[in-house]
């Protein structure tokens, strides 16, 4: 089955990427801000559900490839390239349009996005652990309080570098953000684990991932193997871990008058 991926950019960066010759990447004569690649039969043998699931990780990784190198051969001024659009072509030339779901969800609430799941037909998700504790942050005491501590502001501005991603986190910001936490409730002769705030799994399994190169590639805070071949937390999981984490804190903290 042949797959054709819309891919928009800025038109210079096209014709960057044209200049090259890469194979299965062409000019789209409709858009000169839009670039389609060709992959023949991404999905392997694989048939339905898990079919689709290889096929978009084997585009996702080949954009990844482009965006990287194209990083290394042309600085910043290249700012990359996105999916705009997936077809599949069967042997008949019938066409499937494809959504990939995984960023756009991101970038919706979890009530929002269990709604839109029980519209179409199929059982409401959980919500996330820790959604409701989240929800319930006090944003305007929480910007005075970054005004006069600066553990505050450090760590809410962690948070932001952790998410600044479209689908993945920074695990290393992430982690950092949770140290400060550690840090200020030892000083205070307590723990998270003590007040509830995460148990003694949670915290293990967050840190084990964060540091393993086999489980998150170059998304690890290190570089050597760590022997953790498989992630303990999804990449989901660990964001609203550090995020219940980080509220709860913020929370427990004086605001100064």
């Amino acid at each position: 089955m042949d797959w054709t991926i819309t891919l928009s950019a800025q038109k210079s960066d096209v014709e960057r990427l044209l200049s090259q010759q890469i194979e299965g990447l062409s000019a789209n004569s409709d858009d000169p801000r839009q670039l389609l690649l060709t992959l023949r039969d991404p999905e392997g043998q694989a048939t339905g559900e898990d079919g689709s699931g290889l096929a978009r990780a084997k585009i996702e990784g080949f954009i990844n490839r482009l965006n990287a190198l194209g990083r290394l051969r042309w600085g910043r001024v290249f700012e990359g390239v996105s999916i705009a659009g997936v077809k599949s072509f069967d042997e008949n030339g019938q066409a499937t349009q494809h959504v990939f779901l995984g960023t756009a969800v991101e970038h919706m609430l979890p009530e929002d996005f269990a709604d839109m799941v029980e519209r179409l037909g199929h059982e409401r998700p959980q919500l996330p652990k820790g959604v409701e504790i989240v929800d319930a942050l006090d944003c305007a005491a929480s910007i005075k309080l970054a005004e006069t501590n600066p553990d505050a502001m450090r760590t809410i501005r962690l948070v932001y570098l952790m998410l600044q991603g479209d689908d993945e986190i920074d695990w290393a910001a992430g982690y950092a953000a949770l140290e400060i936490v550690e840090h200020d409730l030892i000083r205070q002769g307590s723990s998270g684990q003590d007040l509830g705030w995460w148990t003694k799994n949670e915290i293990r399994n967050f840190k084990a991932t964060a540091n393993s190169p086999e489980a998150l590639g170059i998304s690890a805070r290190h570089g050597k193997p760590s022997g953790l071949a498989e992630a303990r937390m999804t990449t989901k999981e660990a964001s609203w871990f550090v995020r219940r984490v980080v509220v709860q804190w913020l929370m427990s903290l004086p605001v100064e008058a």
